[in-house]
């Protein structure tokens, strides 16, 4: 198996696949993911407020 992008369907799709290798190793990357790109939520609120601070002026 290649990289995955993680995000909700790859996850889900690795889920509805029934299949515990596929589902360990999603969940491994997803892991990896979760490390590297930290709280990606708490960015993506980051961004939007900047943009909106931008679009203001």
């Amino acid at each position: 198996m290649g990289f995955i992008p993680m995000y909700g369907v790859a996850i889900r799709d690795a889920i509805a696949s029934n299949d515990l290798a596929n589902m360990e190793a999603v969940a491994e990357q997803a892991k990896q993911a979760v490390k590297e790109q930290g709280d990606l939520s708490a960015a993506l609120l980051e961004l939007l407020d900047a943009i909106d601070t931008l679009k203001k002026k």
